[in-house]
C-alpha cells in the first residue's frame, strides 16, 4: 500500500495521470535505431517521464527498457534543444554503478575462497600508516573491526573523501581533469576531509572510500590491476565492447556533463573502483541482466546471498543497500551513479525486466524515475 501511494504521488507530480502530452507516432518514426515495443501504457509513461525530466531541468535524458519476450524500447529527449534524441550509442559516465562491478569481483573472489565476507580488512591490507586516524573514534582505533562486508554495504564507518553534500565546493577544489590520484591519495584525503562516522557495523553511511579499499583488495589478491580483473572476468565474458575505464582510456567523443547547467570536468582517477567506468545503454543492459540472472557467479548460492542479505536501510523502508546493490522496495535491484556531470541508474526487476536511465546534469535526481520504473515494469 505504501508503494502504491508513493507511485501515485510520483505519477501526479510528473503529470502522467493528467493527460500530459506524449511523443506522437510521427516523432517515434524518426528514431534511427529504436526497436519499439507496442505503444502500451509503459511506453507512453516512459516517454512522458523522460520528456518531463528533460524539459523541467533543461538537460539531456536517455533511457532503455527491456521486458522478457518483448523488444527493447529506447526513449530520449534533449531539454536544452527541445528535440527528441535518436542516437543512443554514445558513452555514458555510470559513476557509482561501477560499485556493482567491484562488488561482483569481490564476490567472485569469495567463491574462489581468496577471502570471506567476514575477513578483516587489516588481514588483507596491513598498513598502519595508511589506516592511522581512518577509523579513530573518541581516542579508540576501530580499524581492526572492519570486515569485507562492512566495506561492501557501507557499514564500516570509514569516512568519504568527498566533501559531503557540496558538489560545488568539490569542483572548486578538484575540478581539473589533469589531476591524478592514487588510492593512497584518496584514503589520505578521506582522513583530512571527514571524521569517521561510527563504530564499524553500527550504522550506514555511503562512502566511496570503502570501494577504493575494495579495489586495492582485488589487486592484492589477484596480483593484477582491478581494472584488468574486471575486464577479464566481467567485460570480456559479457562482450561489453563499449565499456571502459575513464582513468585508463579517457573518452574522446563523450558529450560534456553539467552541474546545474554549468559544464564540469573532474579527474577520472578520483573515482577509481568506486566510479571509474564509462559505458552505454546497451552494454549496461547486458550487464544488469547478467548480474541479476547470476551468470557472473559460479554458484547459485552466491546470487541468492547478494540479492537477499546484508542490507542496510538507505532511505527508511523504501531503499536498502546490500553487497554493492540497491534494493528499491523489493521491486528492483541495481545501482545509482552520480558523477559531477551525470546521473545514472541501472536496475532489474523480479520479472526479468530491466531499465537504464542517464541524465547529463548531476543536480537532476535519478531516484524518481528509478522508483517509477521499478513499479511500472512489475
Amino acid at each position: 500500500m505504501r508503494f502504491l501511494l508513493w507511485l501515485c504521488i510520483l505519477f501526479i507530480s510528473f503529470g502522467l495521470l493528467s493527460g500530459m502530452s506524449t511523443i506522437n507516432s510521427t516523432e517515434t518514426n524518426n528514431y534511427s535505431r529504436v526497436n519499439l515495443l507496442p505503444k502500451d501504457s509503459i511506453v507512453v509513461q516512459t516517454d512522458s517521464l523522460i520528456r518531463k525530466i528533460a524539459q523541467t531541468n533543461h538537460c539531456r535524458v536517455i533511457s532503455k527498457i527491456s521486458r522478457p519476450g518483448l523488444s527493447n524500447f529506447y526513449s530520449g529527449y534533449d531539454g536544452r534543444k527541445g528535440e527528441n534524441i535518436t542516437d543512443f550509442n554514445g558513452p555514458i559516465e555510470i559513476g557509482s554503478c561501477t560499485k556493482m562491478f567491484t562488488a561482483t569481483s569481490i564476490m567472485q573472489l569469495v567463491e574462489k575462497e581468496k577471502l570471506s565476507l567476514n575477513t578483516k580488512l587489516v588481514d588483507i591490507l596491513p598498513n598502519d600508516t595508511l589506516y592511522k586516524d581512518l577509523c579513530l573514534i573518541n581516542g579508540k582505533d576501530y580499524i581492526d573491526s572492519v570486515r569485507i562486508f562492512h566495506l561492501l554495504n557501507h557499514s564500516s564507518g570509514i569516512p568519504d573523501y568527498f566533501i559531503a553534500d557540496n558538489d560545488e565546493a568539490e569542483i572548486a577544489l578538484h575540478g581539473d581533469s589533469s589531476l591524478r590520484f592514487t588510492p593512497y591519495h584518496l584514503i589520505t584525503l578521506a582522513k583530512k576531509t571527514n571524521k569517521p562516522y561510527f563504530v564499524p557495523g553500527t550504522g550506514f553511511k555511503y562512502s566511496n572510500t570503502n570501494y577504493i579499499l575494495l579495489g586495492m583488495i582485488i589487486e592484492k589478491l589477484t596480483g593484477i590491476d582491478y581494472r584488468q580483473y574486471i575486464q577479464q572476468n566481467i567485460l570480456d565474458p559479457l562482450k561489453m565492447k563499449h565499456t571502459f575505464f575513464a582513468s585508463r582510456n579517457p573518452p574522446q567523443n563523450r558529450a560534456p556533463g553539467f552541474l546545474k547547467g554549468k559544464i564540469t570536468v573532474m579527474p577520472a582517477t578520483m573515482a577509481g573502483a568506486a566510479g571509474d567506468i564509462i559505458s552505454n545503454l546497451d552494454d549496461m543492459q547486458i550487464f544488469i541482466q547478467a548480474w541479476y540472472n547470476g551468470s557472473l557467479f559460479s554458484q547459485k548460492s552466491t546470487m541468492i546471498l547478494v540479492k537477499n542479505q546484508y542490507y542496510q536501510p538507505m532511505s527508511g523502508d523504501m531503499i536498502k543497500y546490500g553487497l554493492g546493490v540497491i534494493n528499491i522496495l523489493e521491486l528492483s535491484k541495481g545501482h545509482a551513479g552520480q558523477t559531477f556531470g551525470f546521473q545514472f541508474y541501472a536496475g532489474c526487476t523480479s520479472n526479468g525486466s530491466s531499465f537504464i536511465i542517464s541524465m547529463d546534469d548531476a543536480a537532476v535526481s535519478a531516484w524518481e524515475p528509478a522508483i517509477m520504473f521499478s513499479g511500472l515494469l512489475q
